[in-house]
């Protein structure tokens, strides 16, 4: 015999204090992404703003989840700022040539140096 699902209860929604604790963010950052709609949001009485349970739960999943397969990486550049500085400087963009390209340098130089001995060591 199938369940039947009761409805919701005040007990499975959360006000803005819990589910900022639950998400691990400040209110007003979660504030911030009510207003911008990232996340769902109820009115219980027509009056109290609340989150539901699940959606919370749901969207901490996802964050943790994007936090484990994109971490954020920090610049490889030698120069410190891409944007918003001064543009590199010749010495800069060498070191940053060299370091992304230094196997295939090598490779193509140890290339040259096995063909030059191969075609004239006869």
């Amino acid at each position: 015999m199938p369940e039947t699902k009761q409805s919701d209860s005040l007990e499975d929604y959360w006000d803005i204090h819990q589910a900022a604790e639950i998400l691990e963010v400040s209110e007003e950052e979660l504030w911030d992404l009510v207003h911008r709609h990232k996340i769902p949001t109820h009115t219980v009485g027509g009056f109290f703003l609340r989150f539901k349970k699940e959606d919370i739960d749901h969207l901490k999943n996802k964050w943790r989840i994007e936090r484990e397969l994109f971490p954020k990486r920090g610049r490889y550049f030698a120069h410190q700022s891409a944007f918003g500085g001064p543009p590199p400087g010749f010495s800069e963009r060498l070191k940053d040539f060299w370091y992304f390209n230094d196997f295939y340098i090598l490779c193509a130089a140890l290339i040259i140096a096995l063909l030059y001995f191969i075609l004239f060591s006869q």
